[in-house]
């Protein structure tokens, strides 16, 4: 096999290694892990949430009826001091004292309900939460190992094509091996291109008519040309 043509064949297969790297990355599958991914973390975080609301609410519940608690206590002292005072001024205001706990107990008691029902909508919450992750959970893993799947098979295309770029820059000489791989990390992965007409395949650009008669006259069997614009090995 002529210089050019080693040459062109590893630029080939590099270049579909390179293609299915990016197909790699674009699978689809990728997209549809990621979206149930997502939705999967979105009901775990909306389950916290619903949870740490339960606590809260049974916390303030909690400390109302300790609150309620203490205040019964004392209603039950002032009552029996009620009981025992003859002085009507003193009697009116352990009266109004009574009143006022009875105000804030009530007042408590309000706040109690409002508590009870967050912490029903809670526990709805976090089980619509739960319930959902139980569809979306598999639904993730189905995901992940179609992922797997897709990703598989273009690896083993990936080794395959490994294998052959190794016996192809196996037989070429390793003075004109190593110049490719310079111009590869130069010119973005393209080292060499072909002539179309008069122009270089890499840069796009038109060569002079000097230039294209070097080309033309150019032996296959002998290291290419560089493209007189950008720099790369060029071939008709």
């Amino acid at each position: 096999m002529h210089v050019a043509e080693l040459l062109l064949s590893l630029q080939d297969l590099d270049n579909a290694i390179a293609a299915a790297g990016n197909r790699r990355q674009r699978l689809p599958e990728r997209a549809t892990v990621a979206e149930a991914d997502s939705e999967v973390k979105r009901l775990r975080a909306e389950g916290r949430r619903a949870t740490e609301a339960f606590a809260a609410a049974e916390h303030a519940i909690a400390a109302m009826e300790a609150e309620n608690s203490t205040r019964d206590t004392k209603k039950a002292r002032l009552n029996a001091q009620l009981k025992t005072v003859i002085a009507p001024r003193e009697a009116e205001a352990l009266m109004h004292e009574i009143a006022l706990l009875d105000e804030q107990r009530s007042a408590a008691d309000d706040r109690e309900l409002e508590q009870l029902d967050a912490q029903e909508q809670a526990m709805a919450a976090e089980q619509t939460a739960d319930d959902a992750l139980g569809d979306a959970e598999p639904r993730l893993a189905e995901a992940r190992a179609a992922l797997a799947a897709a990703e598989s098979e273009i690896d083993a295309e990936v080794a395959d094509l490994v294998a052959q770029r190794g016996a192809a820059a196996a037989a070429a000489d390793p003075g004109i091996a190593d110049r490719y791989e310079s111009l590869r990390k130069s010119f973005a992965g393209v080292a060499i291109s072909r002539l179309s007409g008069t122009r270089c395949g890499g840069c796009h650009l038109d060569q002079s008519s000097t230039a294209m008669e070097k080309l033309k006259h150019h032996p296959a069997e002998q290291e290419p040309l560089e493209c007189e614009q950008c720099g790369r090995l060029l071939v008709r």
